[in-house]
């Protein structure tokens, strides 16, 4: 598909550096689906957009509707049979002791106010729809601190067990004395998870990494073998430590925050050195943390398809900053950007994935505008 693409764009290209740069972008892609090389950083735009024009039906039928989640599955495959004979180097670690999660302040959820406008309440009103449609006995929530939107209250009252996790157990603890009533505490289950199940090992690898290095020069290579060796497969991420099967998973605004904490630990390590942070964004970092992220972002979205009975994924999927224009109202100070590499959420699905309901509206906070979907599989 890729190959054929490929020698298509550079017919319709003319054979330009812009097209000769497309070609050897999808030429690589091509090569990470046969199992001949890995997927890295730079490879992560071209195939977004390619897989944009594939849903937005921007190409002839014969390429098919492949999603990006489709892809990176796809992608997936080829790799673990490129590392076949290789050593394992990452393992999905969920489970967190206080003192392991006590280091992990960079990706902590930052407290955030319950939203009591449009967003609260549809949001609300999408869970508790999908609540009535499933009627679970029990439910789980990953990511509970990350929207104190979430009606719980509601929850515990429709459910015999809600298990609510994130980083942080205090915070879960006063989340739950400030929102559900204490006669339905007993149903309350709280658990200290990491939905990515990788932030301790990079935690530790990246402060390996930069203690060990002289300049940023020198830690940039080891954060980058850090970076490219994640190996985990999308088949061993979980979404809770329980072994019992929910019968509602639900993930509210967590889907772009899971890899957020990447960058900042490494930041911090920069600047406790007095290093400059600004090369982080930048190749070759920037594009490996990117990748990363996208994966991790994957391997949740497949989670809440294979562990639960049925799911809600709510996320914002692109954000744009506004500014005062003429008349005193507010416009986009520039183009929207994409938080999830897609322009949908139901993008970052595979086709497999059965969808019964979706929403979508806005959410503003501050002088940022958010563009947020829902979808329940």
């Amino acid at each position: 598909m890729f190959h054929k693409f490929s020698q298509e764009t550079m017919r319709r290209r003319g054979g330009d550096q812009a097209g000769r740069d497309g070609v050897q972008a999808l030429a690589a892609v091509d090569a990470v689906l046969k199992a001949e090389r890995l997927l890295t950083g730079e490879l992560l735009e071209p195939l977004a957009a390619f897989t944009n024009l594939l849903q937005s039906s921007q190409l002839p039928p014969e390429f098919g509707d492949y999603s990006l989640g489709d892809a990176l599955l796809a992608i997936e495959e080829a790799q673990a049979e490129h590392r076949q004979h290789a050593e394992q180097h990452w393992e999905f670690d969920p489970e967190l002791s206080a003192e392991s999660a006590a280091g992990l302040r960079d990706f902590v959820p930052a407290p955030v106010e319950a939203d009591a406008g449009d967003h609260g309440a549809r949001l609300k009103g999408f869970v508790l729809e999908a609540v009535e449609a499933v009627a679970p006995k029990n439910a789980l929530v990953v990511g509970a601190l990350r929207d104190p939107t979430l009606p719980l209250a509601e929850l515990c009252s429709r459910c015999e067990r809600v298990t609510l996790n994130d980083l942080d157990l205090p915070r879960l603890e006063d989340l739950v004395r400030r929102q559900v009533p204490e006669p339905l505490r007993a149903r309350v289950q709280l658990e200290r998870y990491d939905p990515t199940g990788s932030y301790v090992a990079f935690a530790a690898g990246a402060k390996s990494a930069i203690d060990s290095a002289a300049s940023p020069a020198e830690a940039e290579p080891a954060l980058l073998r850090l970076l490219e060796s994640y190996d985990v497969g999308a088949g061993s991420a979980g979404l809770s430590a329980l072994e019992t099967q929910p019968d509602l998973a639900i993930s509210a605004q967590l889907l772009p925050e899971l890899g957020a904490g990447y960058a900042r630990t490494i930041a911090a390590a920069y600047a406790a050195r007095a290093w400059d942070t600004a090369s982080i964004a930048t190749a070759p970092l920037g594009p490996a943390l990117a990748l990363l992220r996208c994966l991790v972002e994957q391997h949740h979205v497949q989670a809440l398809l294979r562990r639960a009975k049925s799911a809600v994924l709510v996320s914002a999927v692109s954000e744009v900053t506004l500014q005062r224009g003429a008349g005193g109202k507010d416009v986009a100070a520039s183009e929207p950007h994409d938080l999830l590499t897609v322009e949908h959420l139901v993008e970052r699905l595979p086709r497999s994935a059965d969808v019964k309901a979706e929403q979508s509206w806005e959410q503003r906070r501050g002088r940022v505008l958010a563009l947020i979907e829902a979808v329940r599989v």
